[in-house]
């Protein structure tokens, strides 16, 4: 039996107005690329979460706040367009956000070697823990990082 592929890459279509609209293009953009890629995550797995988003140089990426884009993109991930909650997708990536233990984004002017379609990237694997920089320790004093 093959191994399922842990890691899925895929491309975020470009952001528009109609927030249903474009959450729709993203999980089926996500789900292509997972057809493609051959990976699954079940409902129990947690999750890390990595988005470059692409927005228009400009007045394009200070309008947009981050934490808006990543609902946006999250509530895809899971099937919710809008409407009640109970409406979902009979597809989605992920059964929960509540899945996703990590989420690292940031937002870029559309780098040059992209067509003007591709809105960001988005990269989704397994979570691992990791100490940070911030975390306290056994000892209640701030976790230095050797160097």
């Amino acid at each position: 039996m093959a191994k399922t592929r842990r890691t899925l890459t895929a491309n975020i279509p470009t952001y528009e107005k109609n927030r249903r609209r474009w959450r729709k293009r993203i999980l089926a953009s996500v789900l292509g690329a997972q057809a493609k890629a051959g990976s699954r995550f079940g409902p129990d797995d947690k999750l890390e979460v990595v988005v470059l988003l692409y927005l228009k140089k400009g007045k394009r990426i200070a309008i947009h706040d981050i934490d808006n884009r990543l609902k946006d993109i999250l509530d895809a991930l899971q099937g919710r367009f809008g409407g009640p909650k109970s409406a979902r997708a009979k597809q989605r990536l992920i059964e929960n956000d509540n899945q996703v233990c990590r989420v690292v984004m940031e937002k870029q002017p559309i780098p040059k070697k992209y067509r003007k379609d591709v809105g960001g990237r988005l990269l989704i694997r397994p979570y691992r823990a990791r100490r940070w920089p911030l975390q306290i320790s056994k000892d209640r004093r701030l976790y230095k990082r050797a160097r």
